[in-house]
């Protein structure tokens, strides 16, 4: 189960919960698309706690990849709502809570940008000592289409333990 519950994790839009944490200069289209997937990943996120993996899916570009921290890969939007509504959201206590964290967002184009981040998998209403279900540390690739966001590749890798 805790398999599963990273891919959870995964969602965490990642890409798109972007706040550039070393970035300056940013002109107004910038500002907006940065919102944009900011919105994202709050959509990524709330989709997840609802355990609603076709709205999850639709975050997602048609041909987009998710790869787990084990390895696993998921390939187009199709397969990635039918791993989340058949395996994930199946296994997933409902107050199970994801949260995604974007500390670094870079554009490599005006329509294709990169976020990196953790994401957090919690159960709603743990004490503060409690420890994270799954905590992951996420790299997003996210394009423009049609003037909307979505998440064109996602990866998932363990925090190294100390």
């Amino acid at each position: 189960m805790r398999t599963n519950c990273s891919v959870i994790v995964f969602l965490g839009f990642i890409l798109v919960a972007c706040i550039p944490a070393g970035s300056q200069n940013h002109d107004k289209k910038q500002s907006a698309d940065i919102a944009a997937i900011q919105q994202v990943s709050a959509n990524l996120d709330a989709a997840w706690n609802r355990h609603d993996a076709a709205a999850l899916s639709e975050l997602f570009l048609d041909n987009a990849d998710f790869q787990w921290h084990t390895g696993e890969l998921l390939s187009g939007r199709k397969q990635i709502e039918q791993y989340f509504s058949t395996i994930v959201f199946k296994q997933m206590p409902a107050d199970y809570r994801h949260k995604t964290m974007i500390q670094r967002l870079r554009f490599l184009e005006e329509d294709v940008a990169i976020g990196d981040g953790t994401i957090v998998v919690f159960r709603e209403g743990a004490a503060e000592n409690e420890k994270p279900y799954l905590s992951v540390l996420f790299t997003c690739v996210g394009q423009k289409n049609n003037g909307h966001w979505r998440i064109a590749a996602v990866r998932l890798m363990l925090v190294k333990s100390e």
